[in-house]
């Protein structure tokens, strides 16, 4: 009788042990294909915003460049994590004409605040809490 119990029991346990190992293993490689997808996403949509940003510094059509850049950050507003969201706002509030009105302009403000956004968006892409250690204060390149 025990014999019976443990002839038909180990192919038994082999089987359910598969069976969980398979979909384990479906689970994490599709857990980790839909990170990866989320992140190639995400790196399309902050580039383009860096792009945005980029030609309003050199663009000879401004209107444009600041149609690109509406467009560019309206898409973040459903893409990038809560602290890019809120270091673009900050940032549009500041570049923002009626903002430099209000406050002012400082190239010193406007690099700051560049910087703050590459870096949210650096720890979105890398989540390691290490990727902005020493991570300069940026500035826009342009033709000059």
């Amino acid at each position: 009788m025990i014999e019976n119990i443990i002839q038909i029991g180990i192919p038994v346990i082999g089987v359910i042990t598969a069976i969980i190992t398979a979909s384990l293993s479906y689970y994490y490689t599709k857990k980790n294909q839909l990170n990866a997808d989320e992140r190639r996403l995400k790196e399309k949509y902050y580039l383009a915003y860096i792009q945005a940003v980029s030609d309003i510094v050199v663009s000879r059509d401004i209107e444009q460049a600041r149609d690109n850049l509406a467009e560019a950050q309206n898409q973040l507003l459903l893409i990038g994590s809560v602290d890019v969201v809120s270091n673009i706002l900050k940032f549009h509030d500041y570049i923002k004409p009626s903002g430099q009105k209000e406050h002012g302009f400082s190239i010193e403000e406007h690099d700051f605040l560049l910087t703050e956004i590459m870096k949210s968006m650096r720890m979105d892409l890398y989540k390691n809490k290490n990727i902005n250690l020493n991570y300069p204060i940026v500035h826009l390149s342009g033709k000059n």
